[in-house]
């Protein structure tokens, strides 16, 4: 449509941290602030300045430049600078759904001290889009989102404008998109060089855009992106606007931000259509897909803490402010916030991605670990508390341990709790001269076994064990376990094929699993009687990419594969033979080519050793196989990953996502003309599957987001992991997968992952269900993902004892800390308690925390199913429901139609119902009975 209304932004694009570390760029964001303040001090006539969607650079800036906080509190105010909505901009796949959520909210706070928040879903440059988004943004009553990357064949497809509608899944939300087809810098290379005063060559120059963009428009009105990465603002532009209106007085060019121009195409109320998914493609803009796998390190320490503060530190913060009856209890919120802020900042998209130079990651791995500090002494110093609520049976010199469930339906699974063992102290032969019993007096079976990994607290000359033993707890509660020292445990016989464990084989009620010479792993499936070959099968290949994108040989190089058929086994060895854990384990070397050679053109034929471990577990009634690998890689220029062969056939996988899975096509699509081709590897979150003839084959997965759906000879679907993709340059040109480079092409000889790295994955196999759903496997990714959190004293023969330290003990975590003595109150919560119930397993809980302001719950859920849900939600018979009621995603009265209903049951019970993928947020009051 013909433009009378241009809409010119000045903005900058500010990558926190890339190729150059943080406080560099810092340094750099300094003066374009200054300058910019200035420019907004001088020229009144300077309309809108925008800082890229964000508002951690004002905290980055005013960290040096203190003095000037009201300034921009001033120009935020006038509107003439715009700020937010997000704190910082993320990588949409690579954090979780609750993370973008956080984000959101953090840079809402922050937007709104300062004076306004800037209502625009702008996201410019992350490497494609979930298809949640629009949900997310309308839940936080932003109407728009504006992006550059991500359209494959759909915008031509659907004959879609620049302006179109965004349907989350279900139709559950809807908002504007606005696609910036030009990029985000569609008019930032002006020629700012005046001749005679007239900027006749910056004026052309948007004279050409507009024409090329009005071609796609469904509007009178053309935005216009006057800034790119780390520009700073530039004091000509208001001359320019005024020299077009001049000479164009019938085609308004205007200064302003990005809520403006949403704002007038939504006064428009044009007929737009409509598109619904995710955005995974590359025709218009290289998609740079290999993100999801290098620095694989990154990816599992930034879910592990994701899990850490969602669905432990935040929840029993809440469960001991909501349960305690003395209101003694400081609920940790800013304590929280600081190790929530630590981690957002590992999440800017060339930060999360790895896809920057070695030092600014050397520097993330710093913020993980302040963030998981915070974290888990956020859950120590709760359960301190929690622990003199409880009523605790310590007589005749029983030990409780607490166990913890974070999820919120009743589960038995493994507990696992370190246990150190002074081997000097008089008289010890074994740790294990001591039984569990649980409240009941009830035997519990359990098996001891030397941890191979080194505890956070060590006492001296002491070997560290784990023990282990199948525990039953509550939905999203706790349970008092009994240690009883000096007394030995009850034996305890193993029905026939209940647990067994052989010189290379294992087996429980559902599998058998057999390891031959070669170290081939061969499954069967005892419910459906079909056998599974060369599971966890290893692949690799080189790689000639970069940190943005894998990439294979050109088409006259050759590749040297190596796969499980090269490993040299050392030993298969039964590993753990408990009462309820049975693991073997296989211990092998891969000889694979050093790197490749000095002229890249082919992987070098020295080869050096690539030490494997593999264990395998099987647990007593639970149905599920674990891998945990264990890799020291030696290779340089290559990727790593592990096969499962499903035998079934399929044109879909399913995909665990953010509030959603995703179903994916198998074959990728045409890609004619388009800046990169799309690639087989895609991500997941906790789980891929696949399902055909009645059964359901699913890889969990902790922290690897990165798979690939191999067709077979067969045509059968094998589910391929990436473990490991080991490159050195940050960008470059000269390879398969990518033409152009994506970023300054320099050294970063820490991606290569030279050392020790580890990788947990599980297989869980279904008979008779047709689909991911009816399998339930959302269910066993949260389980595997997120274990039980075991609160243990310290099972030590020497002075800690004495010392009365008392030690939190979640297995492969150590944290000391020392008991006071119970508080001089009565303890008056029973020994087992369930805070929240779900009754069905569709509606997953997503958050439970304090709200932001006053003193209510958050609860958040949503609804996994393509169906319409119900459930009912049980808080503990502790509490009374005093008030209750939806809110949006800013825990306000939502402006926008949220498609659930509330409905108050009882003192402690309401029933939800949800349409198809809904997010719902529901605020409750509470009192103690």
């Amino acid at each position: 449509m013909k433009a009378n209304h241009i809409i010119i932004v000045p903005e900058t694009h500010w990558d926190r941290e890339w190729y150059l570390p943080f406080q560099e760029y810092r340094a750099k964001l300094v003066l374009l602030m200054d300058k910019l303040l200035d420019i907004l001090r001088r020229d009144p006539d300077y309309k809108n300045f925008t800082l890229d969607g964000q508002t951690i650079p004002l905290e980055d800036y005013l960290e040096v430049r203190p003095d000037r906080e009201d300034e921009i509190k001033k120009y935020v105010k006038e509107k003439r600078l715009s700020i937010g909505p997000m704190y910082i901009l993320p990588d949409e796949f690579l954090v979780s759904g609750e993370s973008l959520i956080r984000n959101l909210l953090i840079g809402y706070q922050i937007a709104r001290k300062f004076g306004r928040v800037m209502k625009a879903g702008y996201i410019p440059d992350p490497f494609g889009h979930i298809a949640q988004i629009p949900q997310i943004l309308k839940g936080f009553e932003i109407p728009s989102v504006l992006f550059w990357r991500g359209f494959g064949n759909e915008f031509e497809a659907q004959n879609l404008n620049l302006e179109f509608l965004w349907n989350s899944p279900g139709n559950s939300s809807t908002i504007l998109a606005i696609f910036l087809k030009l990029s985000y810098g569609s008019v930032a290379d002006l020629n700012l060089k005046p001749k005679s005063g007239k900027f006749k060559s910056a004026l052309h120059k948007i004279k050409r855009v507009i024409t090329k963009l009005e071609e796609f428009t469904a509007t009178p009105y053309v935005l216009l992106n006057s800034g790119s990465d780390h520009h700073e603002a530039k004091p000509e532009i208001p001359v320019i606007v005024k020299q077009w209106n001049d000479l164009y007085p019938d085609r308004v060019l205007e200064q302003n931000d990005f809520e403006y121009y949403v704002d007038k195409v939504l006064s428009y109320n044009p007929k737009l259509k409509s598109f619904q998914g995710e955005l995974r493609g590359g025709k218009y803009a290289h998609l740079l897909s290999g993100v999801f796998s290098a620095r694989m390190w990154i990816k599992q320490r930034n879910t592990a803490i994701e899990y850490l503060y969602e669905k432990y530190a935040e929840p029993i913060s809440a469960i001991t402010w909501a349960l305690d009856k003395y209101k003694k209890f400081h609920y940790p919120k800013d304590y929280i916030l600081t190790g929530l802020k630590w981690l957002i900042k590992n999440h800017p998209h060339d930060s999360i991605c790895g896809c920057s130079i070695d030092q600014v990651h050397d520097e993330m791995e710093t913020r993980f670990d302040w963030a998981e500090q915070i974290g888990h002494e956020v859950f120590k110093n709760t359960m301190i508390y929690l622990y003199d609520l409880i009523s605790i049976n310590d007589e005749d010199g029983k030990i409780p341990i607490i166990i913890f469930n974070p999820l919120p339906w009743k589960r038995k699974d493994i507990a696992n709790f370190n246990v150190l063992s002074n081997i000097k102290k008089a008289g010890f032969k074994s740790p294990e001269d001591f039984k569990i019993i649980d409240s009941d007096d009830v035997n519990i079976p359990y098996q001891i076994v030397q941890s191979e990994e080194e505890p956070r607290y060590k006492v001296v000359n002491s070997i560290s064990y784990y023990c282990s033993f199948l525990a039953e707890v509550p939905a999203c509660g706790y349970k008092v376990y009994y240690i009883v020292p000096e007394e030995k445990p009850e034996e305890l016989v193993l029905r026939e094929n209940e647990l067994k464990l052989k010189i290379n084989s294992i087996e429980n009620q559902f599998y058998l699993i057999n390891v031959n010479l070669k170290g081939q792993i061969n499954v069967f499936d005892k419910i459906s009687g079909v056998s599974y070959e060369n599971i966890c099968f290893f692949e690799d290949v080189g790689d000639w990419g970069d940190e943005y994108d894998f990439s294979g040989p050109h088409e006259n190089q050759t590749d040297l594969k190596f796969t499980s058929e090269d490993l040299n086994i050392l030993e298969i060895l039964p590993f753990i033979d408990g009462l309820t854990q049975k693991t073997l384990k296989i211990r092998a070397n891969l000889n694979l080519p050093s790197s490749l050679s000095e002229d890249r053109y082919i992987r070098d034929e020295y080869l050096v050793s690539n030490l494997i471990d593999i264990s395998i577990t099987l647990y007593k009634d639970i149905k599920r196989i674990d891998f945990k690998i264990e890799i020291e890689n030696a290779s340089k220029d290559h990727r790593i990953r592990v096969l499962f062969p499903s035998k079934i056939k399929s044109s879909k996988v399913y995909s665990d996502g953010h509030f959603y899975v995703n179903p994916r096509n198998v074959e990728l699509p045409e890609a004619e003309k388009w800046a990169q081709k799309p690639l087989p590897t895609n991500h997941q979150k906790d789980f891929v599957s696949v399902s055909g003839d009645s059964r359901t084959f699913s890889v969990l997965n902790k922290g690897l987001p990165e798979y690939e759906a191999v067709i077979n000879d067969d045509g059968t679907i094998s589910l391929a992991i990436t473990l490991l993709r080991c490159i050195e340059w940050l960008s470059r040109h000269d390879f398969a997968s990518r033409r152009n480079n994506a970023g300054p092409d320099l050294n970063t000889p820490k991606a290569q992952c030279i050392g020790k790295y580890t990788f947990e994955l599980s297989l869980v196999i279904e008979d008779n269900k047709a689909d991911w759903l009816a399998s339930q496997t959302h269910i066993r990714g949260k389980e595997f993902n997120n274990p039980f959190y075991v609160i243990a004293p310290a099972i030590v023969r020497t002075s800690i004892r004495a010392s009365n330290k008392i030690v939190l003990a979640p297995f492969g975590i150590i944290s000391a800390f020392t008991a006071t003595k119970r508080q001089q109150t009565r303890p008056y919560l029973p020994s087992e308690l369930s805070f929240l119930d779900i009754d069905n397993k569709n509606i997953v809980l997503s958050a439970l925390k304090k709200t932001e302001e006053g003193n209510g719950l958050i609860l958040r859920f949503y609804n996994i199913s393509p169906k319409t849900e119900e459930t009912t939600i049980y808080l503990c018979n502790f509490l009374k429901i005093e008030q209750i009621e939806i809110v949006n995603l800013l825990e306000e009265e939502p402006k926008s139609e949220i498609k659930a209903s509330l409905e108050f049951n009882s003192d402690c019970t309401f029933t939800l119902k949800m349409e198809p993928h809904v997010v719902v947020t529901v605020k409750v009051k509470t009192r103690l009975i």
